[in-house]
């Protein structure tokens, strides 16, 4: 009865994502519930032609639009070096943003056939698993743990954004809707990069837990005190070798399919992090000026830096995950079960761990960095190291109004 609960809350929640992304204008393929798989749409000559000039008029508009989106991150005029500081961070948010837009714009295609991948590998890890669906309680947690997270995010960017100034001019309000709705849309795909490194983590894990029932299983065949002929012990032999061949075919399809995820959204995956990073040091910022300025803790921001910090370790913690569950084949005893028995699967175990061997998966972000659980306290320092710039600015002044930048935004205004 819980297995089967668990399985409708997954389809439930895989369901209302692909839905959720059709709202949001990020998928116009309609899914084929028979072949579970993405349908291309139709698309004419004309129709190509306004599908890109769409595209370009979104862009136009989501960068003429975020200056709005962004002015509470930004906040008000520079009248410290340390406010120009935080403005000069939230402006190469604001840059990066618009940026991940227009890849993420002109990537549906890409997307879908890296989706329609995903699955197909999920039914044929099914027939091979023998299982009618591979979505444990796990995925149900981590999704809704990861969603509760997203959802605080936005209400902190959002309701701000609903307050009766942006409603004034006809036009602000249609900027500031239209810039709410695309933001959505930024911050799906964003944690789009999140449930793939799930799902591949959990594709691994349950090939790695067939391969160690299938060694289970082998144990008789070794045994001597199993009574069975060397017909018997051959001819199961030969069928587990072939059972490794097919998962050695799944596992470079699993391997390929992530990294092809990864090449995706390389650049969103480093919008991800640098967007969540200075989100925390902005907040820590406000926190600390708010605490020298009026002695009171500015316990919202403190909070939700909390919660970006949350989102950056979930993300994390799940490409760790991915990488270490991939690994786990080459920790079996392969190599020494039933090892010179058959020369059958000998082969079929020299194949699949040199495959193994030979698909390293590492999940690397534009070259810049590795993520696994020592980037988190890679990025702990960096927060802490923060800290001690902005007490560094506060015994030196920096907190201080200054009339130099006073002056200088007030001209260009």
């Amino acid at each position: 009865m819980a297995k089967h609960r668990v399985e409708s809350w997954s389809r439930f929640l895989l369901l209302w994502l692909y839905r959720s992304a059709r709202c949001l204008s990020l998928l116009s393929s309609k899914l084929d519930l028979d072949r579970l798989q993405l349908r291309e749409p139709k698309r004419g000559g004309s129709n190509r032609i306004l599908n890109i000039l769409w595209r370009c008029l979104v862009v136009i508009i989501y960068a003429g639009v975020w200056p709005t989106m962004s002015e509470q991150i930004i906040g008000s005029t520079p009248e410290s070096y340390a406010d120009l500081f935080a403005t000069l961070q939230a402006l190469s948010v604001s840059v990066l943003a618009v940026v991940s837009f227009i890849i993420q714009a002109k990537g549906e295609n890409q997307f879908r056939e890296v989706l329609n991948r995903y699955l197909a590998l999920y039914q044929r890890i099914c027939a091979a698993t023998r299982l009618q669906q591979l979505f444990s309680l796990k995925f149900v947690v981590f999704f809704l743990l990861k969603l509760f997270f997203t959802l605080c995010g936005c209400f902190h960017e959002l309701i701000p954004l609903l307050s009766v100034e942006n409603f004034s001019e006809i036009i602000r309000t249609v900027a500031v809707c239209f810039g709410m709705y695309m933001w959505l849309g930024t911050i799906f795909v964003l944690d789009a990069c999140f449930l793939g490194f799930l799902v591949s983590g959990i594709l691994y894990e349950h090939m790695a837990d067939n391969i160690m029932a299938m060694l289970k299983k082998m144990e008789p065949i070794e045994s001597q005190e199993e009574r069975m002929s060397h017909y018997r012990r051959m001819r199961l032999l030969c069928d587990y070798a072939d059972e490794l061949d097919v998962f050695a075919v799944i596992y470079s399809e699993l391997y390929e399919v992530t990294q092809a995820f990864r090449k995706m959204l390389q650049w969103q995956i480093l919008f991800y992090v640098y967007y969540n990073f200075i989100n925390i040091c902005l907040l820590l910022y406000q926190c600390i000026l708010r605490h020298l300025n009026e002695n009171e803790m500015a316990l919202v921001s403190l909070v939700m830096a909390w919660v970006k910090l949350a989102n950056l370790v979930l993300l994390i913690m799940c490409a760790d995950y991915t990488v270490r569950e991939s690994q786990k084949p080459k920790r079996l005893p392969l190599d020494i079960l039933c090892t010179d028995m058959d020369q059958r699967w000998d082969k079929s175990v020299e194949t699949f761990l040199a495959q193994q061997q030979t698909q390293r998966l590492e999940i690397k972000v534009l070259g810049f960095f590795h993520l696994n659980n020592e980037f988190i306290l890679m990025i702990l320092s960096a927060i802490i190291s923060y800290l001690f710039i902005l007490l560094q600015f506060g015994i030196t002044g920096g907190f201080e109004a200054s009339e130099e930048i006073k002056s200088q935004f007030q001209d260009k205004i």
